[in-house]
């Protein structure tokens, strides 16, 4: 592994990264939210992908939940307008840096982010997944460790956890 950033941050050795030797990551899909805590695995996917000259795919789920009894309909935390802002800032930050960058916003029941980002990646034939690995908090515990198990479990190209940056 090489140092990247700062210490304790890591990449992909080289010989991971594909280039010339024919190595395995060229393209990387990072699911992005509205939480500063993405900008770690985006960062990395955005090096992957210069390293590599191979494009990005950037997803975020705009997740709903259930109706409740006698309620409207389905609740979602984020407006169509925020979620789309929040894909238009991840691909910003990619084309800034000049990487070729795709996204899609996709609706997801909040029970099954997992599966629409590993849909995703299978449907867009992604090399790697870089995911952010969520801190344990009192109340997401248990919703973004199991999304985050979920992928990795699920996902038919190997999962990079990138862990966010201490405050």
């Amino acid at each position: 592994m090489s140092q990247f950033a700062r210490p304790g941050a890591f990449t992909p050795d080289s010989d991971m990264l594909a280039g010339d030797s024919g190595g395995s990551f060229r393209g990387a899909l990072v699911p992005v939210d509205s939480f500063a805590e993405s900008i770690n695995a985006l960062a990395m996917a955005v090096l992957i992908s210069q390293n590599t000259a191979g494009p990005l795919r950037l997803v975020h789920v705009r997740m709903w939940d259930s109706p409740v009894r006698g309620g409207g309909g389905r609740f979602y935390p984020e407006t169509s307008g925020e979620a789309t802002t929040v894909l238009d800032n991840a691909m910003n930050y990619a084309w800034a840096r000049g990487v070729e960058a795709s996204g899609v916003v996709m609706e997801a029941q909040r029970s099954c982010m997992a599966i629409a980002i590993v849909r995703e990646a299978s449907r867009w034939g992604a090399d790697v997944i870089v995911l952010t690995a969520r801190p344990r908090r009192f109340v997401t515990l248990g919703v973004w460790d199991k999304a985050t198990r979920q992928v990795m479990q699920a996902a038919s190209c190997p999962v990079l956890l990138v862990y966010p940056s201490q405050p």
